[in-house]
């Protein structure tokens, strides 16, 4: 104990000749500016971008939209398409010059393909106006 409070004196003793070091008057604002140009490692950059969200959310929910429009709900149900054609709808006579139009028949695939370019190409649309920001 003797030995270490002897060591404690020296100690207060040599500190109280020597005295404590004061930093310059332009230390602390030279440190801060060495620190505020230190440019980031790097820039978070997502991995998906936000129009692949979009083009995500888009082609996710014409899939949810084809499959309830055009597959039957169980074994003996048909497609909401096709129970329109069950609708009645008011008779209107009308007499149009006799013009053959052609008749397409398409498969649910086809149309479903259709369906999702044409919502695509709307999307596509609306991004590229958003970005030249007119609206």
């Amino acid at each position: 104990m003797n030995k270490q409070g002897k060591e404690d004196e020296f100690i207060r003793q040599f500190i109280g000749e020597l005295g404590t070091e004061n930093p310059s008057i332009g230390f602390h604002k030279s440190i801060v500016a060495k620190l505020n140009h230190v440019p980031f490692a790097s820039v978070y950059k997502p991995v998906i971008s936000a129009l692949a969200w979009k083009i995500i959310g888009c082609a996710i929910a014409s899939i949810v939209i084809s499959v309830l429009l055009f597959l039957p709900g169980g074994q003996n149900s048909i497609s909401l398409v096709d129970q329109v054609s069950k609708i009645p709808f008011p008779q209107v006579t009308i007499s149009l010059p006799k013009v053959s139009l052609p008749v397409l028949e398409l498969s649910s695939l086809v149309i479903q393909s259709l369906v999702v370019f044409i919502v695509l190409g709307i999307i596509t649309v609306i991004t590229t106006l958003t970005k030249w920001k007119i609206s």
